[in-house]
């Protein structure tokens, strides 16, 4: 399985064309596969002295196992149900322009093939990396608290400001 990625667009995945800012309802139906509705608040008002703005509120559907394949991915949208982000967590490659990213090769060798198409980039924390010209992050392993080097996690989003903050 292949998703294509469309920076600034959004993603292609099974002969469906999927946009930023999409209807939630409407991305359920063209996918037409079985998915967990995660929506949560994630209370942080007790580590910023009672100040409820700092909550993060997660709205998403959990995707795993299409077509009796091992994958998981979660579309993460904003407060108007509008598609805004996409994770991958393993089992699908990730195309972009001319490139195939490949979970669990080496994130050394992800970087090189993505310098092919934005040499601009920077380690956002040990083995996650932030291209922001293409507005995505990639994170090895061991990063996301496994083991090993191998590529392990893709986010692209509609925005990246929250990812530039840090």
């Amino acid at each position: 399985m292949t998703i294509e990625y469309i920076p600034n667009k959004g993603f292609n995945f099974e002969n469906l064309s999927f946009v930023w800012g999409q209807n939630r309802s409407e991305i359920r139906e063209k996918l037409n596969h079985k998915h967990i509705e995660d929506d949560r608040i994630i209370e942080m008002a007790d580590f910023f002295e009672g100040d409820t703005s700092f909550d993060i509120k997660q709205i998403r559907d959990i995707y795993q196992n299409l077509n009796n394949n091992e994958n998981y991915f979660f579309l993460n949208y904003d407060e108007d149900n509008k598609l805004s982000d996409l994770e991958v967590h393993g089992g699908i490659d990730i195309k972009i322009k001319n490139i195939k990213l490949i979970f669990e090769i080496d994130i050394d060798n992800c970087i090189n093939l993505l310098k092919s198409i934005d040499e601009y980039y920077t380690e956002i924390e040990d083995g996650n990396f932030l291209f922001p010209n293409l507005k995505m992050t990639i994170a090895s392993s061991e990063s996301m608290g496994g083991d090993g080097s191998g590529l392990s996690y893709f986010y692209a989003s509609k925005e990246i400001e929250h990812l530039l903050e840090q």
